[in-house]
């Protein structure tokens, strides 16, 4: 009996050097081979959030590498062409893939399908500053939209080449941090409602935006890990000629400012409610955790911060992260836990008695996407 728990051990080393080098490679063949193979993906933005990042991976894979996440976006998307629609923000997200397929693939098929994308997601409501509201029925905005959308009309930009999708992202930046934007920590409330209308909530808390400014009164960390990843990615792929690309640096730049001093020096993990850190319940939390550290490992990576606080706080999250939100399962693969279920908008308890759960696509996606960044610069 001695002799099978000595073994087990190391024919799990040797079963996960077969397929990977690091831990994040492990966790990287754990999502795309098990826990959301590409036949099970819908339609929708949590797998969506998992999908950004194995594209992201596709970029930075060397050649050898690429035709493993090509060949998952084209079995993925090719699923998905009847289905693929913009009617919603949270529906515009997946449509990055068609864009990413249309850029590789010239298929036409891929082509059609991001063109409907984007032409049903010019049809969304929109708020009186020009805003694309979060939900169907009301005016709203949340800071989620900007990554379900900008994560697709960037890959419409990298498609086309064609300015007007970049126009329209920061169209949707710029009335998003004009409501949302809290001036004093750089970070963004989580929404902001513009028509007052009484609300049924199946998510959120009943009456969330009562008072004169008609705003959440909470800066949520997953929200901001959003908005954080998608300026980072901006700067990251823009040009340093093209126009758009120093109000990204501005704006990344306030929001990863403070980070440092958010971090819990424990863990290496910022909370599920940042600004509240030593707030009795509050919880770390992996997905914003791993968004942080991205928004801030692409900042250094182009200067737009150089102190070492900063190098230090992204080494933290790493470390942290694999210590205390990366486990083992059935002694063969690695996944992501102190993932905060899928949030509306409520008051300070109501983020804090959300569900910290494990086995979200968010939560494996993100710790993926900086996870690939780190190792891939340090």
């Amino acid at each position: 009996m001695r002799t099978k728990f000595f073994i087990i051990p190391i024919l799990f080393l040797l079963h996960s050097n077969l397929f990977a080098d690091t831990w994040v490679d492990s966790l990287d063949f754990y999502a795309r081979t098990h826990y959301l193979p590409p036949k099970k993906m819908k339609w929708k933005w949590q797998d969506a959030a998992l999908l950004f990042s194995l594209m992201k991976a596709y970029d930075l894979a060397s050649e050898k590498d690429k035709p493993i996440y090509m060949d998952y976006v084209v079995q993925a998307m090719s699923k998905k062409l009847r289905k693929a629609n913009g009617k919603s923000p949270n529906a515009v997200a997946s449509g990055m893939g068609m864009a990413f397929l249309a850029q590789y693939k010239k298929g036409d098929k891929y082509e059609k399908a991001a063109l409907k994308v984007y032409s049903q997601y010019l049809n969304i409501n929109r708020v009186n500053n020009n805003g694309v509201s979060h939900k169907r029925f009301y005016k709203e905005l949340w800071d989620d939209t900007i990554f379900m959308i900008g994560s697709f009309l960037t890959r419409m930009y990298l498609w086309t080449n064609n300015e007007q999708f970049l126009t329209e992202l920061f169209i949707q930046i710029d009335a998003h941090r004009e409501k949302l934007m809290d001036k004093e920590s750089g970070l963004w409330f989580h929404g902001w409602d513009g028509d007052n209308k009484k609300r049924v909530n199946f998510c959120g808390q009943t009456g969330w935006s009562k008072n004169p400014e008609n705003l959440s009164q909470e800066v949520w960390g997953r929200g901001n890990g959003w908005v954080i990843v998608t300026l980072a990615d901006i700067v990251d792929i823009l040009p340093k000629e093209n126009k758009y690309r120093e109000k990204a640096i501005t704006y990344l730049k306030e929001m990863v400012l403070h980070l440092p001093d958010l971090q819990d020096s424990a863990t290496g993990h910022w909370f599920q409610l940042p600004l509240r850190k030593n707030t009795e319940g509050n919880f770390i939390e992996s997905s914003a955790t791993a968004m942080f550290a991205y928004g801030v490992q692409i900042a250094l990576k182009h200067g737009v911060i150089s102190d070492d606080k900063y190098s230090f706080a992204v080494q933290k999250a790493y470390e942290g992260l694999r210590k205390y939100s990366v486990v083992n399962i059935d002694n063969q693969h690695l996944t992501v836990i102190n993932v905060c279920k899928g949030t509306c908008i409520g008051n300070m308890n109501y983020y804090l008695n959300r569900n910290n759960t494990s086995q979200k696509p968010y939560g494996i996606g993100s710790v993926i996407l900086f996870g690939k960044m780190y190792e891939s610069t340090n």
